[in-house]
């Protein structure tokens, strides 16, 4: 049970300073709540300090900060009162004063208030963040604008200055054609008169007198004199090239100010996206996760590993702490335990629907699961399924980066040559041959054949689960839905104690104490409020100590049996289908309500709860106005 860490306080006329040692612990693990009323300080597992604040203090001008002790660590807080110069006569109120119930009323509702405004904080935090972004995205679009305009400038001056150019080379080449054509006395296409001319009829008269001819023809008048046309003295040149060069625009793009939004990848989306909503942020499945990663980035392999299974309570299909935890487990050489959390996740992958894993991912998961399997058995000194797990992790892995994959394949093979093991000795188990016959059959369709190899195989060894669990749902395919919920109630059967632990109210945080609700010992006269009150509370003690004991043991029970916790998930999805088969939909809503508190956060699990709970109370709705009808038909 954690004790109460020793501190000092004292006060100026603005604030409160607390001083709080603790001793053995991280600065990284030490939790510090502020509210208005009530100051938290959790070192756990074995510091917890509550303040019951005796007036109110502003817990956004109040702070933190650690230094470092010489056996351990010192937590300054700095309270800002509310009512600045009011001397405080102590640091908390005592429950004699305000009697247990009004004060953890008081706790509450101030506990409440400081949830309220964290939650105010992060929407104002989203809210300046999209403003941010409107903003920074406005003023590149008026940056874009601009370059565009001037842009749009530049190319108008080229054309006018081009437009201007080809205009005055055009008046340059129609000036020496106009000189041209003024100093031909006649138009250059007409050298033919229109009518008969005088050297035609002179030429008729020398016909029929030609002693007369050479007397008469040096006299004959020139009516068309030889036309000469003057070349222009100034030959037309053509204008230069405007540029010889190729010209090179450049332009410059504005730059990106703010991250683009991409798709995200990963369990972070998933849970992001999920209608259900914890009640407080601790209740998360991804705090824990966050958490856990920490731990493990600092090689605290226990701490890591109890947070995962902390997460994988509050989801019990929480896939990716499924494969880290095995990774914890590995390194801190509990291969049994690392070996079972493969498997689970190995199954968990097998049952994920197609659509949402990808082809690289799937590949890549499978390759990591396979690996750490096959190396915790390798560790455990069993080499035959060892090899098997490696040649399957090299099957899928991706040949540019998982060389060390291969690597790990071969020393094993050298190692099981040295030791004599041939290849004939590692041959496939029966068993898991049957299986996958049992399956081939149920993915042809075969389902009478696939339910009498999962029958042969449960009459060999009757508590192979996971042949249970693939026979009912054969038999539901099959449409044999008593059979079926026969088969499940066995699985529930088998997992009983897991069953109860999540029936367990509180069980889900059970390694959480309700430390809250202890007295302050070092409080003045606590002595004699105490000894007045010990004899009521002894019975209520007791109760409160009974119920930590159960939660815990339930906490235990659900991080040791995590794979009886997905089987009992299928089982309680199964037997809500095979009910919903024969028409029993209350017994059905009950089982779905039982699967949910498993994974609350798959929503499609959560709309076939709904779903059924709207058909429950639409046929209420049904036979209530029949019986009504019929009523009224016999009255009449």
């Amino acid at each position: 049970m954690p004790v109460k860490p020793q501190f000092t306080w004292e006060q100026t006329g603005e604030d409160v300073l607390l001083n709080i040692t603790i001793k053995g612990c991280k600065k990284d693990a030490v939790d510090v709540l502020i509210a208005d009323l009530f100051v938290k300080v959790n070192a756990p597992p074995q510091y917890l300090l509550a303040l019951d604040l005796l007036h109110e203090i502003d817990p956004s001008k109040s702070s933190q900060y650690f230094t470092d002790a010489q056996d351990g660590i010192i937590l300054h807080v700095k309270l800002h009162k509310m009512e600045g110069g009011r001397v405080w006569d102590a640091l908390s109120v005592h429950q004699s004063s305000l009697g247990k119930q009004a004060l953890l009323q008081r706790r509450q509702e101030s506990m409440q208030r400081a949830e309220q405004r964290y939650r105010a904080q992060l929407d104002a935090r989203v809210t300046q963040r999209e403003t941010e972004k409107r903003r920074m995205l406005e003023a590149q679009w008026e940056v874009e604008k601009a370059q565009r305009a001037q842009i749009e400038q530049r190319v108008k001056e080229e054309k006018d200055a081009a437009e201007t150019e080809l205009y005055a080379w055009e008046d340059g080449c129609a000036t020496p054609a106009a000189d041209t054509a003024s100093a031909s006395p006649l138009p250059l296409g007409n050298n033919q008169p229109a009518g008969p001319s005088q050297y035609s009829a002179d030429v008729s008269a020398a016909d029929t007198a030609p002693t007369a001819t050479s007397s008469l023809s040096p006299s004959l008048p020139q009516a068309f004199p030889p036309v000469k046309l003057a070349a222009s003295s100034s030959a037309a040149t053509l204008p230069a090239i405007r540029q010889a060069d190729t010209v090179n625009v450049t332009i410059e793009f504005t730059p990106k100010t703010f991250a683009m939004p991409t798709r995200s990848h990963g369990d972070e989306e998933y849970y992001r996206q999920s209608r259900y909503k914890p009640v407080s942020i601790e209740d998360t499945p991804m705090f824990w996760k966050e958490r856990a990663d920490k731990c493990y980035r600092t090689q605290q392999w226990k701490a890591a590993a109890n947070a995962y299974s902390e997460s994988i309570k509050r989801d019990g299909a929480f896939l990716t702490c499924v494969m880290n935890r095995s990774a914890c487990y590995l390194q801190m050489a509990d291969y049994k335990r690392a070996i079972e959390d493969c498997s689970l996740a190995l199954t968990m992958l097998a049952n994920t629907p197609a659509s949402e894993v990808t082809q690289e991912r799937y590949r890549g998961l499978m390759t990591k699961l396979h690996a750490r399997r096959g190396a915790a058995y390798c560790w455990a000194d069993d080499l035959k399924s060892g090899v098997a797990d490696m040649r399957m992790a090299a099957a899928y892995r991706d040949p540019t980066c998982d060389d060390n994959v291969a690597a790990d394949l071969a020393m094993i093979e050298a190692q099981m040559r040295v030791r004599g093991i041939t290849e004939d000795d590692v041959r496939a188990d029966p068993l898991s041959t049957r299986m996958q016959e049992a399956a081939a059959q149920y993915y042809h369709g075969s389902y009478e054949g696939a339910e009498a190899t999962y029958n042969a195989i449960l009459k060999e060894q009757p508590f192979h689960m996971k042949a249970q669990g693939n026979l009912a749902a054969t038999l539901l395919r099959a449409g044999k839905f008593t059979q079926a919920l026969e088969v499940c109630d066995g699985i529930v059967q088998f997992c009983s104690e897991v069953a109860s632990a999540l029936e367990q109210p509180g069980g889900l945080t059970g390694d959480q104490l309700d430390s809250d609700d202890e007295e302050d010992e070092d409080e003045p006269g606590w002595a004699t409020s105490n000894t007045e009150s010990a004899a009521a509370e002894n019975e209520g003690a007791s109760n409160r100590d009974t119920l930590v004991r159960q939660r815990r043991a339930a906490a235990k029970k659900l991080s040791e049996q995590s794979g009886h916790v997905y089987m009992l998930l299928k089982a309680y999805v199964r037997s809500a289908a095979a009910l919903c088969g024969v028409k029993e939909y209350h017994k059905a809503h009950g089982y779905l309500e039982r699967a949910l508190r498993i994974t609350p956060y798959d929503n499609d699990l959560r709309d076939d709860c709904n779903r059924l709970a709207e058909k429950i109370r639409m046929d209420r709705l049904i036979a209530a106005s029949a019986g009504a009808a019929r009523a009224q038909k016999a009255a009449a």
